[in-house]
């Protein structure tokens, strides 16, 4: 099988919503919606296609619904009703069963045209780009992840044979890892001026460029949590003030961010130290031992790293090794137009 050079994984869900809350408002009949929202869908990665010419391979990265829903909750977070990405509600106004239908549909007529789309059951498309990006890397072919979800921009990375995963799109730009210029080196190197060229090209039509330390990234949402995903913080500080009813999460400059999270004593020897100091003696409501229990919920729920999935994630990884290599989409841009011009010639009639 052919190699791909450069890879876009494309976070389907994003895409999804981000084009829906565009067109959504514009349309009185839903069917008529979802079609031309798969069109738009399916134009916006042209525009990609465009942007950067060194791509020459697509994988669709759906979401089928999370396994993390099943992750057991520590007992003493069950009483505040916690549920992974609970707080998200849909509109009511709204035929999500045809949405996600019309979406399945997009996702086989990808499948059918020749480019990769991956959908299944309990698999989150973070998943998806965590596996792919991991494997792809790992023979020797770089990654752009297009996508706003900041929860993937821990999986920006170079390994060891000098391929980069990088995320990026148009608004805010690119993200890459904070790597040294010595660590940047197999850039100017000869057996490397593939990767030089594609890099380069990646950077110069990118509105700005962030670097990242993808290790503090995991660090902080495990320790202060994500109200969009409704993962709470492991731990809550009180006012100094006894009359104030104020809480507060754990600091960033109180963040040890060179703490290995696997390693259990360096987490407990930390977390005892620092409710000892000055600041957090007696303010902390927690016990150190739900705080710790806390923390490795809050990991398994944030980490992408095969430490976190269950065997039957990782068994479906195991059926996902191999891919189509083509980034022609023009075959289901096609399908998709001639299905909306059958759908407006029925509305014609009625």
């Amino acid at each position: 099988m052919s190699k791909s050079k450069l890879t876009l994984l494309v976070d389907g869900n994003w895409l999804l919503m981000s084009r829906l809350s565009v067109i959504q408002n514009r349309y009185l009949d839903d069917y008529e919606l979802c079609h031309d929202l798969k069109l738009m869908m399916i134009r916006s990665m042209n525009i990609v296609l465009k942007q950067f010419p060194n791509i020459d391979n697509i994988i669709f990265c759906a979401d089928g619904g999370s396994w993390r829903n099943r992750v057991e909750v520590p007992k003493f977070l069950q009483k505040e009703g916690i549920e992974y990405k609970g707080t998200r509600v849909r509109s009511e106004d709204f035929n999500w069963d045809l949405l996600f239908s019309s979406y399945d549909n997009f996702v086989a007529t990808l499948n059918n045209c020749g480019v990769t789309a991956c959908r299944e059951i309990g698999v989150e498309g973070d998943d998806w780009c965590y596996h792919w990006s991991t494997l792809l890397n790992s023979q020797g072919t770089n990654c752009i992840i297009w996508t706003k979800d900041k929860d993937l921009t821990q999986l920006v990375k170079m390994n060891k044979d000098k391929c980069f995963t990088v995320l990026w799109n148009k608004d805010n730009g690119l993200v890459t890892p904070n790597t040294s210029d010595d660590d940047m080196d197999f850039l100017f190197n000869y057996d490397f001026n593939v990767n030089e060229t594609i890099f380069n090209d990646i950077c110069n039509k990118s509105k700005s460029i962030l670097k990242v330390n993808t290790n503090n990234i995991v660090i902080d949402k495990i320790i202060k949590g994500d109200i969009s995903d409704n993962i709470i913080p492991i731990a809550m500080r009180k006012a100094k003030s006894k009359d104030s009813d104020k809480k507060f999460r754990i600091s960033t400059k109180d963040i040890n961010y060179n703490m290995n999270i696997d390693d259990n004593n360096e987490v407990r020897n930390y977390f005892e130290q620092l409710f000892e100091s000055k600041s957090y003696k007696d303010r902390i409501e927690q016990s150190l031992d739900e705080v710790l229990e806390h923390f490795n919920y809050n990991k398994k729920l944030i980490r992408l790293d095969k430490s976190s999935y269950p065997d039957h994630i990782k068994e479906i990884f195991e059926n996902y090794q191999t891919y189509n290599l083509s980034c022609d989409i023009s075959k289901a841009e096609q399908q998709i137009t001639m299905e909306s011009n059958k759908l407006q010639g029925i509305l014609d009639i009625i």
